[in-house]
């Protein structure tokens, strides 16, 4: 048995001497194969006309590319699609894409369906989650696949503690109410301000502009 890098310079394969030849695992660069057979009689050994040979096409290792952007959403909020630049394979191989998540940045899942380049993670999120994507391809039935892009991160706020204010009171026509205090201040991620509103019949409600003490 005999290899080559170039299907022109062949080196004989030390202990091959088999009708068969399983190449060893590990292969990194596209190599050819062919065999001669020798037949020995009274001491003399006769070589045929080398086979036919056969190809192990080694695809390269696909690029990764890249997804962007990480972002910061409300509780049950609706994250924006990533953005894509796209992975690359061997030329003629088809390219397709494997989305994974995590809630953690270390144990990720794949994600049902998620083959395209780029994608929009469905509204409803209630925790931080991490996304990343694998770049597969496919070139003669065999898919190889790029390492993870780099993680893009949606961070989920809690959901903002209203805080209480007081207190009700009663007036004359045209007077002039105090002020109302905050009894508890509301709390949440990030910098505080507030919306103030007012209704004439507790059900319909309308902002206050400028009240965002």
């Amino acid at each position: 048995w005999q290899s080559s890098l170039n299907n022109s310079t062949w080196s004989t394969i030390s202990g091959a001497t088999n009708s068969t030849y399983d190449v060893p695992s590990g292969l990194t660069a596209t190599t050819y194969y062919r065999r001669y057979t020798v037949s020995t009689l009274n001491g003399v050994a006769c070589q045929s006309v080398a086979s036919n040979v056969l190809t192990v096409i080694v695809q390269t290792v696909p690029t990764a590319g890249s997804i962007a952007a990480s972002q910061t959403i409300c509780y049950n909020g609706d994250p924006v699609a990533f953005t894509s630049t796209a992975g690359s394979g061997n030329a003629g191989a088809s390219i397709s894409y494997i989305w994974q998540s995590s809630t953690d940045n270390i144990n990720f899942s794949n994600i049902s369906g998620a083959t395209s380049a780029t994608y929009d993670p469905p509204s409803g999120l209630t925790v931080t989650t991490y996304y990343r994507r694998i770049t597969v391809a496919t070139l003669n039935s065999v898919a190889c696949q790029s390492v993870p892009t780099t993680a893009v991160t949606v961070t989920v706020q809690s959901v903002p503690a209203a805080g209480s204010i007081g207190s009700d009171q009663t007036i004359c026509n045209g007077g002039d109410p105090a002020a109302f205090t905050s009894t508890t201040d509301g709390t949440g991620d990030g910098n505080i301000t507030y919306i103030w509103q007012s209704s004439l019949n507790n059900s319909t409600w309308s902002t206050i502009s400028g009240a965002t003490n």
